[in-house]
């Protein structure tokens, strides 16, 4: 027997063989879709890994806008509550006095929604990913083709042919048991994406809300503010 070992990305094949023996056709096409096998794995952990970092840029951006809508809605409380655009609200205690710059502020809240136009780029483009990925997961139940699955038939016949085989069984249960324990760490990774997709996009979608429901705010304050306060443009 001579020990044989493929090099891959997603783990080392490591093979026994008889090279006494001719290998049979359907061995060798059951041998080479074990390869094929291994490729779509890796292709697929690296797209996980890919799209789960996406994810996370795109809950950090959120989470910042989120963080920045704070100090508006602020300013839009004592905005609304000096030109009386709303009742009873709850303004807190400022120890010192202080002045809003009503520029300022249009170009904050300009910010903001321009930020978020981006980032709902970003998040369409992801999520379409993530949805296209769990139908054809739901439709497949894998990553695995045709082509693989009649590989894995294949695969079959070899064990069951194994006194007529080159390869020797024993090292590719070996080997196969090795790469069944590899693609429960893929769906492993491959159900977190899910999960934290989902999170995600729960997240952008209230924050999305939130800052709608603060644009609205903003513009009937700048309604008041150029119906009473005009500037004068001569």
């Amino acid at each position: 027997m001579k020990e044989i070992v493929k090099e891959h990305p997603l783990r080392p094949i490591i093979l026994q063989f008889d090279l006494k023996k001719k290998a049979l056709d359907f061995e060798v096409r059951a041998l080479a879709a074990y390869y094929r096998m291994h490729d779509r794995s890796w292709e697929t952990k690296q797209n996980l890994l890919q799209h789960k970092n996406t994810l996370t840029e795109i809950d950090i951006k959120t989470t910042e806008l989120e963080y920045r809508l704070a100090p508006i809605e602020l300013q839009l409380d004592f905005l609304e509550s000096a030109f009386k655009l709303a009742d009873n609200v709850e303004l807190p205690e400022i120890a010192e006095p202080f002045t809003i710059d009503i520029a300022d502020f249009y170009e904050e809240v300009e910010s903001h929604n321009k930020d978020l136009i981006a980032l709902n780029k970003d998040i369409t483009v992801e999520m379409e990913w993530f949805e296209d990925w769990a139908d054809y997961i739901y439709e497949n139940e894998d990553w695995f083709d045709e082509q693989d699955d009649e590989g894995d038939k294949l695969i079959h016949q070899v064990f069951k042919h194994y006194d007529e085989v080159s390869v020797d069984i024993i090292s590719l249960d070996r080997d196969q048991q090795e790469f069944f324990g590899v693609l429960g760490h893929i769906r492993k990774l491959q159900q977190e994406y899910f999960d934290y997709g989902e999170e995600v996009s729960e997240q952008y979608a209230r924050v999305h809300h939130e800052s709608e429901t603060v644009y609205q705010r903003a513009l009937r304050v700048k309604a008041y503010v150029d119906k009473h306060f005009p500037l004068d443009k001569a």
